[in-house]
């Protein structure tokens, strides 16, 4: 960004790229532009993808309050904002009236963004086709990404049964401030629609990884094969998890690459500080993180040291062995909760978008949902791959005779271990509660006491949806909400 700032030739960029979310009273997509905007020219459009505005999002901590492996502790649970609480809970309502709702309204901005490329980019001046249509391409790319965080929160998990009638979130492909009433349609067509904008792009993205903040061929791929994992089409992710790993291993653009926690929480290492057993190991910057594909942000509450008002369930705690290092990333609480609970230190600014870590433990669960365990080309080559990276190699190793279920369960935990919150723990409970192999799993969240008395509150099939905002349906007459 620092080139842009310093022409004013790109002033208007900026500008365009910088669009802030009106007061939504038509529409939630109203927008409020810094002046007088009119973008022309193909690098026009290239610059508006090179927004901090894409970058910062603002739900992680409401996926990780959703999160079951989190429980809170009365009176410090009692001190945190109404919404919070009200997640917790799992309560029907979870917004206020008078309350705009960043969760829709910071992605609305960035699909405003996207909207707006998609729909002027082939007709700019002074750029080549193969550039129009490849900017094109990181455009639609990034609009699935958006949908999948609209459907992740406000639709139910995708059934095939049902989602022809189940109702999807509102499919914008606008970006036009003065229509209102949007109509939701059905579940069904939104997947189908984020289906077709990444197979769309891929071929016109480029296989080679030039920038972390960019889209790239396997991106989009790695993005298709999580749209699939939510469908339960995992034969489908399976070879699109495949060619994304694959052009990965190929990329000779920005450094892409597990880190090693044997190596790098030691002196000298990318996530070493000498206050690790206080706030935790660091995080490299998002231009410095060798294990992001694709760098997005988030500041995220429930991560560090002087949190007191949510920690992570002994039940999940007991998931990680005493040598494996990610347990570096916690620490003992020292207020009254159950023994066990363990604090998460860091990172406070977490990376959220697509890393490598959740790519391979995709693609170890597609495996083991192919019946491939072990050996080449298995589950457990891609958990040891993971593991050997995360604790010592004799202490990696996978259990041997597993069966498939098994196995698949192992992953599953492989997943919390890596991603407890983060909040993609909750992509995982919805998915999971309309497979087959985990639908009879309840989830609940647990407040305790300080004199040890405590309070449960499960989650209702029902609150896997969150409803839609009230405000957004004040402004928006005859969108249906969620039961």
């Amino acid at each position: 960004m620092k080139a842009v700032l310093k022409n004013k030739k790109y002033l208007l960029v900026v500008l365009i790229a910088s669009i802030l979310l009106g007061a939504c009273k038509k529409s939630f997509l109203e927008v409020t532009p810094r002046g007088r905007l009119i973008a022309t020219k193909t690098n026009d459009y290239n610059l508006m993808l090179n927004s901090t505005d894409l970058i910062n999002y603002a739900i992680a901590p409401v996926y990780t309050a959703l999160g079951d492996e989190v429980i809170s502790l009365d009176p410090v649970f009692g001190t945190r904002p109404a919404k919070d609480q009200r997640l917790f809970r799992y309560e029907d309502n979870i917004y206020d009236l008078a309350v705009e709702p960043s969760e829709i309204t910071t992605l609305a901005r960035v699909l405003y963004v996207y909207n707006k490329i998609i729909n002027e980019v082939m007709d700019s001046e002074g750029g080549t086709v193969a550039e129009k249509t490849g900017i094109l391409a990181e455009a639609l790319t990034g609009r699935a990404w958006i949908y999948l965080h609209f459907t992740n929160l406000f639709t139910k998990p995708y059934n095939p049964t049902t989602a022809s009638s189940d109702l999807g979130f509102p499919i914008i492909t606008l970006a036009d401030v003065t229509i209102s009433n949007y109509k939701r349609g059905s579940l069904k067509e939104v997947y189908d629609f984020m289906i077709n904008d990444l197979t769309s792009a891929m071929p016109n993205l480029s296989p080679n990884i030039s920038s972390r903040f960019r889209a790239s061929r396997p991106l989009a791929q790695a993005l298709l094969a999580k749209v699939y994992l939510a469908m339960g089409r995992f034969s489908d992710a399976l070879p699109v998890l495949d060619g994304a790993i694959n052009n990965i291993t190929a990329n000779t653009g920005v450094p892409m690459r597990l880190y090693d926690l044997n190596v790098e929480l030691l002196l000298g290492g990318a996530l070493f500080n000498t206050s690790m057993s206080v706030i935790g190991p660091s995080l490299p910057t998002l231009p410095n993180n060798t294990e992001s594909l694709y760098s997005r942000q988030e500041s995220n509450s429930y991560n560090g040291s002087t949190n007191n008002f949510s920690v992570l369930s002994p039940a999940a705690a007991t998931l990680y062995a005493a040598t494996d290092l990610r347990r570096r990333y916690y620490n003992n609480t020292s207020l009254t909760y159950p023994a066990g609970c363990l604090r998460r230190l860091s990172p406070t600014i977490q990376s959220a978008g697509m890393n490598l870590p959740e790519i391979y433990l995709m693609r170890a669960e597609c495996r083991a949902r192919a019946n491939s365990l072990y050996g080449s080309g298995s589950a457990a080559q891609d958990l040891l791959f993971l593991r050997q990276r995360r604790m010592t190699l004799a202490n990696a190793t996978i259990p041997t005779l597993l069966t498939q279920n098994q196995m698949i369960n192992y992953v599953i935990e492989e997943r919390l271990r890596e991603t407890a919150f983060t909040g993609l723990r909750w992509f995982d409970m919805r998915r999971l509660s309309v497979d087959p192999l985990f639908s009879s799993r309840t989830y609940t969240h647990t407040l305790h006491y300080a004199n040890g008395s405590t309070v449960n509150y499960p989650l209702r099939p029902e609150r896997l949806t969150l409803r839609i905002p009230p405000r957004i349906l004040a402004d928006n007459p005859g969108m249906e909400d969620n039961k």
